[in-house]
């Protein structure tokens, strides 16, 4: 986290948390005259108190007042989203509010999320009305049930869905929205993977109905068929290969993949930049590789392919043609 400031001077990362952990409590329903008075002398104890609080108060007041819902949500729930609100209000202190359109980025709409997953993490979670959600790595998702639906926002990243049927007289349709669209499940376990313009969508069981945002037509596509959603249309179907499915077992499974592609796979799953020159970029490899240890996938590919590798830092691996001896 970048250094907090209040009123224009560096304030302690430790007298930030409090007085943001302080907001939160005093805007929850749980606030208490015991908890209002705690506050008070902590407030007075210090100037560098009162300068943090007024400064992550009036932080707060610009959530409030750009979008009230939103910064409800993110200050007034349970403990988890409560630690949320803190992480958010000192992520906008120290890069400095300028507008309600950073929180609107992926960044700060994955800090909300009601699910998320770090890079190389994945993470399963039963829903209220029994599907079972899968997060792939660097993801996050909020769910969004109401009396005549069940929508799952797909903010960024891959998740997998396995629907369960309701037991309940009104059976509400279930969908994933993304930016291009909705994925409506027909009775379906299937993927949705968020990309930069599109969205991709596999089919493992049932059937998935796609709706472009802005398009009129729309596309059933059957088990063992995937297919990709720009927000005009629906691309082409294709049939669904293993490679769609090896996330879900811990493994990127490679057949014939160019190297530059299986890269740029693997980065989803490790921190920091992997680079190819182009000398090597087209040399095909296969394989199955446990996601584990990416490390142990890096070293391995001089075992089957003419390269080296070269880290600049522990982050910043670049692989290059191997050279003469």
């Amino acid at each position: 986290m970048g250094q907090v400031h209040a009123n224009g001077q560096p304030i302690d990362i430790g007298i930030a948390m409090q007085a943001a952990e302080w907001l939160t409590t005093l805007m929850s329903d749980e606030a208490t005259a015991t908890d209002k008075e705690a506050w008070r002398h902590w407030h007075d104890a210090n100037p560098d108190h009162a300068r943090a609080w007024q400064h992550i108060e009036r932080v707060s007041g610009q959530l409030r007042h750009l979008d009230g819902h939103a910064a409800r949500q993110a200050l007034t729930q349970r403990p988890v989203s409560r630690r949320k609100a803190v992480n958010l209000l000192l992520w906008l202190s120290g890069i400095g509010v300028v507008g309600w359109s950073g929180l609107r980025s992926t960044a700060g709409q994955s800090m909300l999320a009601d699910f998320s997953t770090a890079t190389g993490e994945q993470r399963s979670f039963t829903l209220a009305d029994g599907s079972q959600l899968d997060l792939n790595t660097d993801s996050a998702a909020n769910i969004r049930y109401s009396a005549t639906q069940r929508r799952v926002e797909l903010i960024k990243g891959e998740l997998f869905i396995a629907t369960a049927a309701e037991q309940t007289p009104v059976q509400r349709p279930f969908f994933v929205e993304t930016l291009q669209g909705q994925a409506l499940a027909l009775g379906t376990r299937y993927s949705v993977r968020q990309q930069d313009d599109r969205t991709m969508v596999v089919v493992e069981q049932g059937a998935v109905k796609l709706t472009p945002r802005h398009g009129s037509d729309s596309l059933i596509i059957q088990a063992g068929q995937r297919a990709a959603m720009s927000a005009d249309n629906v691309l082409p179907v294709q049939t669904a290969t293993a490679d769609d499915w090896g996330w879900r077992k811990g493994q990127i499974l490679a057949d014939g993949m160019p190297l530059r592609d299986f890269l740029l796979e693997l980065s989803r799953y490790r921190k920091g930049l992997l680079g190819c020159d182009d000398s090597v970029a087209g040399l095909r490899i296969s394989g199955v590789f446990p996601l584990a240890d990416t490390d142990a996938i890096l070293l391995s590919l001089s075992d089957s392919l003419p390269v080296q590798l070269r880290f600049r830092t522990r982050y910043w691996v670049q692989i290059e043609a191997t050279r003469p001896s």
